[in-house]
């Protein structure tokens, strides 16, 4: 129930951000009503800007994903364009407390202010998040290494043929990665996806942020087979349940029911390494 954490996090972020436009009252506000009715009030405007906003964040990741723009330049224009809407919305609720904005032209300027919180928002509770979860899996007993990883990705790699197997035998086939998760993950790794300043490792069942960078999380997959697909995306050779083709387009479904894009300008180096053939039926 990891997103049920993070959106409790965000609620108690969007109090403390009423509470502190409330406190200083702006737009002459302060006059209008005491401190619980002036953070009750801005809570109930930024709860608009929050339920507006924060679907934006997921569309303008995804269709980062999608069409390998840089993710955080897409994001930034995508929260400044939601705060157009935001500002009709508030200016159709003819709000007293939005009078001395003066209509539209007034609100927008404090919409896109309202929009950037909101982001704020969720980029700290996302820190806040992984905080406590870092703290939660190095409070418990630990030998290094999840038992559960250290199995199931060594039967994936006797799973994938030669290559995994001589990895396997060489005492690579669980990766230095896997020291990184908690016990409760589900292994073995299928996938790794680049966050923002986060990856979020993939497994069987469920997924783990980590803070590092890809590349960084990539290299501590040591010898198990896979290949980076595109630029947030790497795959490891087991995970892969099918591939679909449309064209030059490629897509690939992994185990776990997630989809990872494949990169345009990658689909032939990869086929010609083989990857995007390795087991017979896929592809």
């Amino acid at each position: 129930m990891s997103w049920l954490r993070r959106v409790l996090i965000e609620m108690w972020g969007m109090v403390v951000f009423a509470a502190l436009i409330g406190f200083l009252g702006p737009f002459g506000t302060y006059g209008q009503a005491e401190f619980p009715g002036r953070v009750w009030h801005w809570w109930m405007l930024l709860m608009g800007a929050y339920v507006l906003v924060r679907p934006s964040l997921l569309l303008w990741a995804a269709i980062a994903d999608v069409t390998s723009l840089p993710r955080r330049m897409l994001i930034s224009w995508g929260v400044l364009l939601s705060s157009f809407p935001l500002a009709l919305l508030w200016e159709w609720s003819a709000s007293v407390f939005f009078h001395a904005l003066g209509g539209f032209g007034g609100l927008l300027p404090f919409a896109m202010l309202s929009a950037v919180g909101v982001l704020l928002v969720t980029m700290w509770a996302r820190s806040a998040d992984d905080h406590l979860r870092e703290s939660f899996s190095t409070a418990r007993p630990d030998d290094g290494l999840a038992p559960s990883v250290a199995v199931d990705q060594a039967q994936f790699a006797l799973a994938d043929g030669p290559k995994a197997a001589n990895a396997s035998s060489s005492g690579t086939a669980s990766p230095r990665l896997a020291r990184r998760l908690p016990k409760g993950f589900r292994g073995p790794i299928i996938a790794l996806q680049a966050e923002d300043h986060y990856v979020r490792v993939h497994g069987t069942a469920g997924s783990e942020l980590l803070l590092m960078r890809l590349r960084d999380a990539v290299a501590e997959m040591d010898d198990c087979p896979g290949s980076q697909v595109h630029r947030s995306w790497w795959v490891a050779a087991g995970g892969i349940a099918s591939i679909d083709m449309e064209g030059r387009n490629r897509t690939i479904h992994l185990v776990n029911g997630e989809t990872a894009p494949v990169a345009r300008e990658s689909v032939r180096d990869l086929e010609r390494a083989g990857f995007l053939q390795y087991r017979d039926g896929v592809a």
